[in-house]
């Protein structure tokens, strides 16, 4: 005798919130909070390449912004808000320059890794990001 089905009750009034408690947990995520940190700190912006696969994250400082500064939770939290938002916007988009947010001082750029040189290029950057061993071999 088959046995009956069990049901089980999902809440959906914070359905955003599940879905960013799931994209922190994602490891891609585990440098956000760092990155965002240096972000705030230095002119230079940070890029952070494939923060999912096949998107990339440029962090920047927005001119003209005064202390103080949100938490970096707060930024990570908007950072997530962000990178949601972008995926769910047109994917032709990601590719043709990416989505900007703004919170909090900093900008957040989300777009498609195969964009990264011409973004790079137009935000001041020469191509792919060095690695740390290419850039204390240029020092020397």
């Amino acid at each position: 005798m088959p046995s009956p089905k069990k049901y089980v009750s999902v809440n959906m009034t914070e359905p955003a919130a599940h879905f960013l408690a799931a994209l922190k947990r994602f490891d891609g995520f585990a440098q956000l909070g760092n990155k965002i940190a240096r972000a705030r700190t230095q002119d230079p912006p940070i890029v952070y390449a494939q923060v999912l696969p096949g998107l990339d994250l440029l962090i920047c400082k927005v001119r003209g912004v005064q202390p103080p500064y949100p938490d970096d939770a707060v930024l990570v939290r908007a950072c997530l808000e962000s990178i949601a938002n972008a995926l769910e916007q047109a994917a032709s988009g990601l590719e043709q320059g990416g989505y900007w947010y703004e919170s909090g001082g900093l900008g957040f750029l989300i777009f498609a890794s195969r964009a990264r040189e011409t973004i790079l290029a137009e935000f001041g950057g020469s191509g792919p990001p060095l690695r740390t061993g290419d850039i204390f071999r240029d020092a020397r």
